[in-house]
C-alpha cells in the first residue's frame, strides 16, 4: 500500500532577493511524501511564476495525479504522466528519495555519481546600488566564485564595485533575460576586465539566436532557455553553458538526461535553484556532483530551514547529510 501526501510550506527570507523580475521577501515550496512498505520519500519544488506556476496551480496539477499515485504510478511513467515542472519535481525527487531507501543505497549509487561531499557553492549578489552590491561583495571575498544579479542599469559600475571588493572570486553575472543584444556588446570588455567568468541568460529566450555567432570574450550561459534535454539542440552554438535546475526540468530523471546529453555535446554544466530549503538542494546536489558551476545558495537567504539543513561557508557547503535526503536508510 502507497500513501501520497502533499502540502505547501511558506519560509520567510532575513532579507529581500531582488532580481531584474522583482524582489520578494518568503517563499512557498511545496512539500511531497511517499510512503511505501514502512519506507517514506519526500521531495520539495518551488512554483515559478515566471513559468506560468502559481502554488495553487502546482497543487492542482499534483492533485490531479494521487489518485495513480497512490495505486503505484512507477517514476518512469510519471515522465509522461506530468509536463516538466514544480508539480513533477517534487513528485520525482520523492520517488528517487524512497527508492534510494527500499534498495537500501544512495541515490548517489542508483545514478553512478559521488556522494555529494566537497561542493563549491556561489552565493548570489542580489541588485542594488553599486555601493551596496560592493559592501555585499566584501562580505564574500573568500568565496572563490560569486554570483551577481544584474538588470540593465549601471552595469559597468556595479561589477567594477563587485570585482573591486572581492578581486581574487571569480564572478558570474546573471541577467536573467534583462539585457539587449546592444548592452551586450558594450559591456563585455568590462565584465572579461573585471573578473567576469560567465555571462548567464542576458537576453530573453525567443532572442537567444542574435546571440549565435557573437564570439563572445566569456561563455555564456543559458538558464530560462535551458528547460529538459530536448532543448539542447537549439542551444547549441550559442550558448557554451547550461543551467541545470530541478523545477525547470521536472525531477531529477530528465535532470539525469539533460547532464549526460549536455555532457555529450560538449557544454559545460551549470547547476542551479530556485528559492527553496535545503531539501530542494539536497536533491540538486546529486547532479552538481557533475557541475563546473554550482549554484545552491537559497538557504542561505532563509530565516528558518530544515533539520539537518545544509551550510556555505566561503563558498564550501557542508556535506549532505543521508537523514535529510539521498541515503540509504
Amino acid at each position: 500500500m502507497r500513501i501520497f501526501t502533499f502540502r505547501p510550506e511558506t519560509f520567510a527570507l532575513h532579507t529581500p532577493f531582488v532580481i531584474s523580475r522583482g524582489s520578494r521577501t518568503e517563499t512557498t515550496v511545496i512539500v511531497v511524501e511517499v510512503i511505501e512498505d514502512g519506507k517514506k520519500g519526500w521531495g520539495e519544488s518551488c512554483p515559478t511564476p515566471h513559468y506560468g506556476e502559481s502554488v495553487e496551480s502546482v497543487l492542482d496539477q499534483i492533485a490531479s495525479i494521487a489518485p495513480q499515485m497512490e495505486q503505484g504510478l512507477t517514476r518512469e511513467k510519471l515522465q509522461t504522466a506530468l509536463p516538466a515542472g514544480a508539480a513533477r519535481n517534487a513528485i520525482d525527487c520523492a520517488m528517487w528519495d524512497l527508492e534510494a531507501k527500499q534498495k537500501g543505497k544512495t541515490i548517489a549509487e542508483l545514478m553512478g555519481h559521488n556522494w555529494p561531499s566537497s561542493l563549491q557553492s556561489v552565493e548570489t549578489i542580489s541588485i542594488g546600488s553599486a555601493e551596496a552590491m560592493g559592501e555585499k561583495a566584501k562580505k564574500l571575498a573568500n568565496f572563490p566564485t560569486i554570483k551577481v544579479k544584474m538588470n540593465a542599469e549601471d552595469v559597468k559600475n556595479r561589477i567594477k564595485a563587485v570585482h573591486q571588493n572581492a578581486p581574487k572570486a571569480r564572478i558570474i553575472v546573471d541577467a536573467n533575460e534583462s539585457w539587449n543584444l546592444d548592452l551586450v556588446n558594450e559591456v563585455l570588455g568590462t565584465l572579461k576586465e573585471n573578473g567576469v567568468v560567465m555571462l548567464e541568460q542576458p537576453l530573453p529566450p525567443n532572442e537567444d539566436e542574435k546571440l549565435r555567432g557573437l564570439n563572445a570574450s566569456i561563455p555564456l550561459g543559458g538558464d530560462e532557455s535551458c528547460h529538459v534535454a530536448a532543448d539542447l539542440l537549439r542551444l547549441k552554438g550559442i550558448y557554451d553553458v547550461v543551467n541545470i535546475k530541478l523545477d525547470k526540468t521536472g525531477g531529477l530523471t530528465e535532470a539525469k538526461k539533460l547532464l549526460d546529453q549536455a555532457k555529450d555535446m560538449d557544454f559545460d554544466i551549470m547547476v542551479g535553484c530556485m528559492v527553496g530549503t535545503s531539501l530542494s538542494m539536497a536533491a540538486g546536489m546529486f547532479i552538481a556532483t557533475e557541475a563546473s558551476y554550482v549554484d545552491l545558495d537559497a538557504p542561505t537567504m532563509l530565516s528558518t530551514d530544515r533539520d539537518h539543513s545544509l551550510t556555505i561557508k566561503d563558498g564550501q557547503m557542508s556535506e549532505l547529510n543521508p537523514k535529510l535526503y539521498g541515503g540509504a536508510t
